[in-house]
């Protein structure tokens, strides 16, 4: 089974939210966890974040910050949600440099409809690093973005930032899934 681990910085906020919808959109198809480059470790996620995982029907409140390890790394496919993050991951393990995709990245591959080799879901997922290499040409003429940081912002911010992520994941499930 594929693993995944989403990283944004203080793993509460971002890559929690990118987690609970992948393990949400991809069920048993994948193991997905979270993890922070400068996690608060064992801080739940903010209020703020909650109300809009709970608009989604998921439930964040068991949900305990954790710092990103080198053994954290060995995920089968490691999902940045900023450039910063990708450039901390790959320069602590550098052996992650094929696994270690941008989330905006992803979806712009899985809009895009970039191949994805395999018959079945699982066989596409564990595909995803070979795919975003192989379409790497066209995204090098895309605008990627980041995953706007919401903590200690307003309520708005927050509802931005799951929005792209909770689009971003149904496209990416959407892709997986053929």
């Amino acid at each position: 089974m594929t693993s995944i681990l989403t990283v944004c910085t203080g793993n509460i906020c971002r890559s929690p939210a990118a987690e609970l919808l992948l393990k949400e959109y991809l069920g048993d198809l994948a193991t997905v966890g979270s993890a922070g480059v400068s996690a608060m470790v064992a801080h739940g996620i903010p209020a703020e974040m909650l109300i809009c995982l709970d608009g989604a029907g998921i439930d964040g409140r068991g949900h305990q910050a954790r710092q990103l390890t080198a053994e954290l790394t060995s995920a089968d496919v490691i999902v940045a949600m900023t450039h910063e993050h990708r450039r901390e991951i790959v320069q602590e393990n550098p052996g992650a440099l094929r696994r270690t995709l941008l989330f905006d990245e992803l979806v712009h591959a899985a809009r895009a409809g970039a191949e994805l080799e395999g018959d079945t879901p699982a066989e596409r997922l564990a595909d995803m690093p070979a795919a975003i290499a192989a379409f790497r040409p066209e995204l090098a003429g895309m605008a990627i973005a980041d995953v706007p940081d919401p903590y200690r912002r307003d309520q708005a911010a927050y509802d931005e930032s799951f929005s792209i992520v909770e689009a971003g994941v149904k496209a990416i499930a959407a892709w997986i899934r053929g």
